[in-house]
């Protein structure tokens, strides 16, 4: 077990204990309250049932979740008992009120805590030193898929070796685990070894490695199999290489994805708390707001892609809280799971339709309210990303790469830093089309993104201007090194090999630079950029020129 992990159970395991401790001292005013019942009159008994409902109602939705569900399943019952009452709103009988005494203090015996089992790691982010490069080994047994893998993925900067035997495949992944396996397909079954040595390698915690299939023909039957080794994809012979370099930076792009960011919403403490350190465990950030009315705050500072929303709340309930959200058109698209002990179905509807997205009835499993967030951020931060990225490219769409210059210039005007915008634009590109086909172009554009991605800095700004036209903002970067990056990504670019009709050619692009004037608008930059473009284009293409 991990350090983190057992410091994640230590601080649970001293929230049970301030929670039952609590809960001790708190009986004494719930047995109280309960006495006060049964001596209220007509004009009083009201105001104590609602106190003592919705005391019940906390219990009934914190005591499962710290390890007395039997106590949260009798709280429950007592909360719906003091509801039926309050309902028709009528003072109960003395018979009523002395057995429902009985039970509450039959409450007082409550059993100790069970622990949980902490949720697994659904997530686990690069630390800063990650690359786009990815250590690629390839099984395949005549050696040919290697080759080929080799001086196609070469140019991207990945690291591709290739083995032949099942003794070297081992020795390999014994050195260092890869971040890709290329298995050529046998015609044969696989053998047990390496199933289970594929296994192995996808299961490690630390570094799972990501299986793909190389096999001869397309066929349900492949691809079943293909699936039960485990793979994330199947690719036919000849392979694409530009396809797999796609898929590749895909999975690199994932695991370079910041963490989910939860936003919870619980006026319940020791609850909120349990949830917070729950979603970390699994590999999310988690931010805890108590107050309701300081919600709007914690929305802003930590732009989160899931709220976890209590329902029952004093002063504002979770779906009224939900409606305030739902005000702001930047937060339409934040995903709203209500969190409550309620069972009644109709009112979980009636919260849903109240701008909610999911309902999660309280006590929920750790290891349930881990996935069931995690498969909600994951959703919405795919949707918002298709909202705003090129769906050939994955890059910045051209709206959007327009506005995040915009801020880059703001930015570069405040901290008085150099900004270098560039055109970028691929030469000659409709003879690729005319010659090879859209598809074979949308496969250069897309491998000109990849590279693009993996030379350029996290910090930079990536963007499809359109068609074959790229648009970058690199900040804190002068006129000189941004020449010598893109000459770089130039020539890495030209060594590309791409096929089709069993021909075999490579491409190239032109580029303009600018250092960018903060006294200009980004059109105007983008502007200067474009004619240094031309100018490349004007003196024999595939070179860069500056503004």
């Amino acid at each position: 077990m991990s350090a983190k992990r057992d410091d994640i159970q230590q601080q649970l395991e001293q929230l049970r204990a301030s929670y039952l401790a609590q809960l001790q001292q708190g009986w004494s005013d719930v047995m109280a309250e309960a006495g006060q019942l049964l001596e209220a009159d007509n004009s009083g008994w009201q105001s104590i049932a609602q106190a003592l409902k919705l005391r019940f109602h906390t219990l009934a939705g914190s005591a499962g979740t710290f390890g007395l569900p039997e106590l949260g399943q009798q709280a429950k019952a007592l909360e719906m008992e003091l509801g039926a009452w309050l309902d028709i709103d009528r003072r109960p009988d003395l018979t009523s009120k002395q057995q429902f005494l009985e039970r509450v203090q039959e409450l007082s015996n409550h059993s100790s805590h069970q622990q949980q089992q902490l949720p697994s790691t659904l997530f686990q982010p690069s630390d800063d030193e990650f690359t786009r490069k990815a250590r690629i080994l390839v099984f395949s047994k005549d050696g040919q898929l290697g080759q080929q893998l080799h001086s196609a993925l070469e140019p991207f900067g990945h690291q591709v070796q290739s083995v032949q035997q099942l003794e070297l495949l081992r020795a390999a992944v014994l050195e260092r685990q890869p971040d890709v396996l290329m298995l050529d397909m046998p015609q044969q079954r696989v053998p047990q070894g390496l199933k289970t040595l594929i296994n192995t390698m996808q299961k490690d915690e630390q570094h799972p490695t990501v299986l793909f299939v190389v096999g001869e023909k397309e066929s349900f039957a492949h691809s079943l199999a293909a699936v039960r080794l485990g793979a994330a994809g199947y690719f036919i012979k000849p392979v694409n290489a530009a396809a797999i370099e796609l898929r590749i930076q895909r999975l690199l792009t994932k695991r370079q994805q910041a963490r989910f960011r939860v936003l919870i919403v619980d006026d319940d403490v020791m609850l909120a708390r349990h949830y917070q350190l729950i979603i970390e465990q699994a590999g999310m950030e988690a931010k805890v707001v108590n107050d309701p009315a300081k919600m709007l705050i914690g929305l802003q500072g930590f732009q989160p892609d899931v709220i976890l929303l209590d329902v029952n709340m004093p002063e504002c309930s979770g779906p009224e809280l939900a409606q305030i959200i739902r005000f702001k058109d930047e937060w339409l698209g934040v995903p709203i799971i209500y969190l409550s002990s309620e069972t009644d179905s109709q009112r979980q509807l009636d919260a849903l339709v109240k701008a909610g997205d999911d309902f999660i009835s309280k006590p929920i499993t750790d290891q349930a309210l881990a996935v069931t967030v995690f498969a909600r951020a994951q959703r919405a931060r795919q949707l918002a990303e298709m909202m705003t990225r090129d769906s050939l490219t994955g890059l910045l769409q051209h709206a959007t790469v327009k506005d995040r210059l915009s801020d880059e210039i703001a930015k570069a005007k405040r901290s008085k830093q150099e900004l270098v915008v560039a055109m970028l634009d691929l030469d000659h590109f409709k003879k690729v089309n005319d010659q090879y086909g859209h598809l074979i172009g949308d496969q250069v554009i897309s491998s000109l993104a990849n590279l693009l991605q993996q030379k350029l800095r996290k910090t930079d700004v990536i963007g499809r201007y359109g068609g074959e036209e790229f648009l970058l903002a690199l900040p804190d970067c002068s006129l000189q090194k941004a020449t010598d990056i893109l000459n770089n990504i130039r020539q890495s670019f030209q060594a590309i090999p791409f096929s089709a009709q069993e021909q075999s050619f490579s491409c190239t692009f032109s580029a303009g630079l600018a250092r960018v004037d903060t006294q200009l608008s980004s059109d105007e930059n983008i502007e200067r950029a474009d004619q240094a473009l031309y100018k490349a284009k004007h003196n024999g293409r595939n070179r860069v020129e500056l503004a």
